[in-house]
């Protein structure tokens, strides 16, 4: 397996896009009135150029014209006249900061930029499925990628599977791409993590002349994406699909792999690894086997955070029966060995079968937690733990959605230092065969309600908006939130990175 280079073809865009809520606490009315924007993304062209304008001297002469001809002359664009002019986002007539809109004539929650890398087809299948950033702003994001051709007579050539990574400057300017593939195999994306220089770790599943597909996890090179080393995991079960869960930094810079392994026939368990930075070689290992009931103990892994000292919190879901299959958050040391405390929760309904979101850490040692339920509705939840694993807050999807509907469904959480955790996932606008899917976005001080929220709006050509489906995020250094998601504009679609700003 190795890495070759992709064409860059992305879009740049510090744009416009709605928000609600100001910095006092928010209430289900304040996100019933967010208002929608939206946000042009370029993702038509093999060149990655966009149409060409009329020219300075068309739109110059155009205004002289009206000018001369109605002898108005138009206003000189001034942030706080009451009318939205130039590159301001809002304009509400006065130079208060914390309302609706800024002194800077900029909304709550807004885009900064956005970045599309299309597939090296208009037909191939593309999108991010997790991103990372360093402590400089740099971004690097994971993804699925198949290339698909169709020739002149319209027969289709699907490859196999194989993984995407995409590093970005902290401008949203693509630095690299590079794809992981094998020949007649499959390479499928799972997660991604950055250290503090910039390097790249990758943990994907690549299947095996044998059967099955084996976890590794790659470090790849600031510079340019090129390998460093590469660890596997030897599984018990040489055909077992094994999946990768999660990956993260621990505070010495080393790795830590998540990763869902077959032990058994009928038994996965979730593995803990430790891998050194340096040379790729395994620290430790731990696993965690729930209690099943029954032939079969299928246990799943999942999000994974690291505390100041080491201290890890996998949030992981473990098999009970046919219809019990909780979430549970494991604790462990800095060196593995067995949970120091795990907590699951427990909520009222006939189905029990839980799926977990993400972990991150807060302030003050503080432990957030997202998960949902599936049932006739999408039910999602947000939970504050206290250091030692007691529940301090739990908040539902109504506080975050009030009467806006239920065609909301949570991604995943990040936590902003000294401002708290941010929740994404998607939202469904629009109504039957016109709908669309937006980004969603909420920021949360935890004492006081919302701090903002928003839906992206993404601009195309036709009747029915692009869609565009969240599915990882994570929060820049200044506490504004990076999501990573599929950018669909019928019919090509691109792996779509937005950066969002601070509340």
């Amino acid at each position: 397996m190795g890495t070759r280079p992709r064409r860059q073809i992305f879009a740049v865009c510090g744009v416009l896009l709605g928000a609600c809520g100001d910095d006092e606490p928010a209430t289900s009315d304040d996100t019933t009135g967010a208002s929608t924007g939206t946000s042009t993304v370029d993702t038509g062209s093999e060149s990655g150029n966009t149409p060409e304008s009329s020219g300075a001297d068309d739109t110059t002469s155009t205004g002289e014209a009206e000018s001369s001809e109605t002898g108005f002359e138009p206003p000189v664009p001034e942030c706080g006249n009451g009318f939205v002019e130039g590159d301001e986002e809002c304009d509400d007539a006065n130079d208060v900061d914390d309302d609706a809109c800024s002194s800077a004539c900029l909304l709550p929650c807004g885009v900064d930029w956005t970045a599309a890398h299309l597939g090296p087809t208009q037909e191939s299948d593309i999108y991010g499925v997790s991103v990372a950033v360093d402590g400089a702003g740099n971004t690097a994001a994971i993804g699925f990628l198949r290339e698909v051709t169709v020739d002149k007579e319209g027969n289709q050539t699907i490859g196999e599977v194989s993984t995407i990574v995409v590093a970005l400057d902290p401008d949203g300017t693509e630095r690299w791409a590079v794809v992981r593939d094998q020949v007649g195999l499959a390479v499928a994306p799972g997660a991604i993590a950055m250290d503090p220089n910039g390097d790249v770790y990758v943990a994907v599943a690549s299947e095996r002349m044998a059967g099955g597909r084996d976890v590794e996890l790659v470090r790849l090179a600031a510079a340019d994406g090129s390998d460093v080393w590469t660890h596997e995991i030897a599984a018990p079960v040489v055909d077992g699909v094994d999946v990768p869960d999660a990956v993260a930094i621990a505070p010495d810079g080393d790795p830590v792999l998540v990763a869902t392994v077959r032990v058994a026939d009928m038994d996965d368990d979730v593995w803990i690894r430790k891998v050194a930075a340096a040379d790729g070689s395994e620290v430790w290992t731990t696993s965690y086997d729930g209690m099943a009931v029954g032939e079969f103990s299928t246990d799943n892994g999942g999000p994974l955070a690291i505390g100041p000292t080491g201290e890890l919190f996998v949030l992981a879901q473990p098999y009970v029966d046919f219809t019990t299959s909780p979430v549970t958050l494991l604790a462990y040391p800095a060196d593995g060995g067995e949970p120091l405390w795990t907590w699951t929760p427990v909520h009222d309904g006939a189905v029990q079968e839980f799926f977990p979101l993400g972990v991150a850490l807060g302030d003050g040692g503080s432990i957030w937690v997202g998960y949902q339920r599936l049932t006739s509705q999408v039910e999602f939840w947000l939970a504050e733990l206290a250091a030692d694993g007691t529940l301090v807050a739990t908040f539902d999807r109504d506080h975050f959605i009030g009467e806006m509907g239920d065609e909301w469904r949570m991604g995943g959480l990040a936590y902003a230092a000294e401002r708290g955790p941010i929740v994404f996932g998607n939202y469904r606008a629009g109504f039957g065969d016109d709908d669309w899917q937006e980004a969603w976005i909420a920021q949360l001080d935890p004492r006081a309600g919302l701090r903002c929220a928003t839906t992206l709006q993404v601009e195309g050509g036709g009747l029915v908006p692009p869609a565009v489906y969240v599915n990882g995020g994570a929060a820049m250094p200044d506490g504004g939130p990076l999501l990573v998601g599929e950018l669909v504009d019928d019919p090509e679609s691109a792996l779509w990175v937005g950066r969002f700003r601070p509340q």
